[in-house]
């Protein structure tokens, strides 16, 4: 019998019925490849949603990004530039990856600094700031060794146009690390519940001696080892690869099957079970990075090209309107009359004949009279570009690429291009964690994995490693703090002005040396250049000590050149001290 007593509360919740995990050691390799198949093609339907208004990124700003069918005979194509009659919006985007690169990520210039949380200042810490400068230098030269900086230039680029940007970082036996770029329309990408992107998809084409070559004439299917065996090497077969988290992983083994990501390739054609390789990777090794996203379950991101389409297709318009304007002008539409006798001719020089000599005008002439004013659509197509402009950031990247000529300071770009650089702030933001964070701890620790590195000291055991950015434009932007500063200084020093310079207690209210620390610390300058904190107590106490020696030699000196004027006094009857003093004159005295 039911037992109806019993109450379920908040406090005493009804348990749930938890449906067992399947056993996934039981699995056969056909059931898996079908898993990967399904999920493949649901992350290739959220792509397709996105893919119109990448298309149209293509077609109207940049032709040549974007890859939406992947056929090699389509690849060779070249493409329709009829579309594009001015390519300012191109120019635009190409403005906006190379400033990026040169305020952010410039291979001439360093735009990283390691520290350790917790430590703020490495004076007197010379052993970990050492083992930080060689981890750091060793992170640099692997950047140089490899193309990272390239696919950095690729990334900024997709980034401006279609507002997502994609490359792979992979372990090379050569070059330590190698990256593979990838455009708009070649990957699908999928986020956990945090809006982190962790599932990387594409189809690609491998030609037989490729596929061979990577995994190994054994895991190919038959049709692939026939034409390898027939000397049938530039075959092409279509290949589909994903990267996901490793749900079934073990991660107490050390096996590439059991680590946290796992990589899978297959052979879109082979109807068997086998898979053309499992890898396994410890952290993610795709950087995504999104220039913007407006809602939570938002994928792929939006772009500077999404808010400049509309002026790019007005400017396109506009300079077709334009050039059939200026054709007309200079080449009107004819009309010939019945007195025409024979062939009209309209090149330079020709001749057409009319059998009428009394009707005035008779022959050809143009059909209408146009009025042509260029200067409009100049003025049109020049607001047009401004507008595109101001989309792509193109005045402040362009002064960005000219840091280095002009010599100027990152205070200098703060104060030109101020507003501009507060519209970037949450973008940069967003790059730093999207893009420069997830880089930089991969190079990271796969430097550790390859022992690259020294061994770290031991003081610092256990405490977690920062990363600084020192850019130009993240300088600039610590410069906005820096002015904001200034104001502050500048107001104290206009009160103490305004009371006489006499009464500073004003200045009181302020921590000078934290002040100087944030100033240092925006302006980017060495770390060893701050002294600390018990060396600058030390040093202000010796001072404070040698004014006061100073302030008892002076008074010591007052005292003894008071009494020596006093010994030279005149004293006795018949002075000023002794009709003071009342002493009287002797006996016999001034007779």
């Amino acid at each position: 019998m039911k037992d109806e007593t019993q109450r379920f509360t908040t406090m005493n919740p009804a348990p749930i019925q938890r449906t067992p995990p399947p056993n996934t050691s039981a699995w056969s390799r056909a059931t898996k490849k079908k898993e990967f198949d399904k999920r493949f093609t649901l992350v290739k339907q959220t792509h397709l949603l996105y893919r119109p208004a990448m298309q149209e990124m293509s077609r109207w700003i940049n032709p040549l990004r974007g890859v939406y069918d992947t056929s090699p005979s389509q690849r060779a194509i070249l493409p329709d530039y009829r579309i594009i009659l001015d390519d300012h919006a191109t120019q635009a985007s190409k403005t906006l990856s190379s400033g990026m690169s040169s305020g952010m990520t410039s291979q001439s210039m360093p735009w990283l600094r390691l520290t350790i949380d917790g430590i703020e200042n490495m004076q007197g810490h010379a052993e970990i700031r050492g083992w930080l400068d060689s981890c750091q230098e060793t992170l640099y030269a692997m950047l140089d060794k490899s193309n990272l900086y390239f696919c950095l230039n690729n990334c900024y680029e997709e980034l401006g146009v279609f507002g997502t940007g994609c490359f792979i970082v992979l372990e090379d036996f050569e070059d330590v690390v190698r990256g593979t770029s990838f455009t708009a329309g070649e990957y699908y990408i999928a986020c956990d519940n945090k809006g982190r992107v962790n599932t990387f998809c594409r189809e690609f084409w491998m030609t037989v001696q490729q596929m061979v070559e990577e995994f190994g004439y054994e895991n190919c299917s038959a049709s692939v080892r026939q034409q390898w065996d027939w000397n049938q090497l530039d075959v092409l077969w279509k290949v589909r690869h994903m990267i996901e988290p490793n749900d079934v992983a073990m991660l107490d083994m050390p096996d590439f099957k059991n680590m946290p990501f796992r990589s899978a390739y297959w052979d879109m054609a082979d109807g068997t079970n086998t898979f053309l390789g499992m890898r396994g990777f410890k952290r993610f090794p795709v950087i995504c990075p999104r220039w913007e996203t407006v809602v939570t379950d938002q994928v792929y991101g939006y772009g500077c090209g999404h808010y400049a389409i509309g002026h790019t297709r007005g400017l396109q318009k506009t300079t077709q309107d334009k050039y059939l304007t200026q054709e007309k002008t200079h080449n009107p539409p004819m009309q010939a009359d019945g007195s025409v006798d024979g062939h009209v001719s309209t090149i330079p020089g020709g001749v057409t004949r009319t059998n009428s000599n009394a009707v005035p005008n008779a022959g050809v002439r143009p059909a209408y009279q146009i009025q042509a004013n260029l200067e409009s659509f100049l003025e049109m197509c020049n607001d047009l570009h401004d507008k595109i402009d101001k989309c792509f950031f193109v005045n402040l990247f362009l002064m960005l690429m000219n840091f280095d000529k002009n010599n100027m300071t990152a205070q200098e770009v703060a104060e030109r291009q101020q507003e501009k650089i507060m519209m970037m702030g949450p973008i940069l933001y967003r790059l730093q964690t999207e893009l420069l964070d997830p880089l930089v701890s991969l190079l990271f620790n796969i430097g550790l994995d390859n022992k690259l590195f020294p061994p770290p000291p031991q003081q610092i055991a256990g405490l977690p490693i920062k990363v600084e950015y020192t850019s130009i434009l993240a300088q600039a932007q610590k410069q906005l703090g820096v002015q904001q500063i200034s104001r502050v200084v500048g107001f104290i020093q206009t009160v103490v002005q305004a009371l006489g310079g006499q009464d500073t207690s004003i200045a009181d209210g302020i921590d000078w040396d934290q002040t100087l620390r944030e100033v240092c610390e925006a302006e980017g300058t060495p770390a060893k250049m701050n002294k600390d904190q018990a060396v600058i107590d030390q040093i202000r106490a010796q001072r404070a000590k040698a004014q006061q020696q100073q302030q008892q030699m002076m008074q010591a000196e007052q005292a003894a050149n008071a009494a020596n004027k006093i010994g030279t006094i005149p004293t006795g009857a018949g002075t000023l001290h002794g009709a003071m003093t009342g002493a009287q004159q002797p006996v016999g005295a001034g007779k």
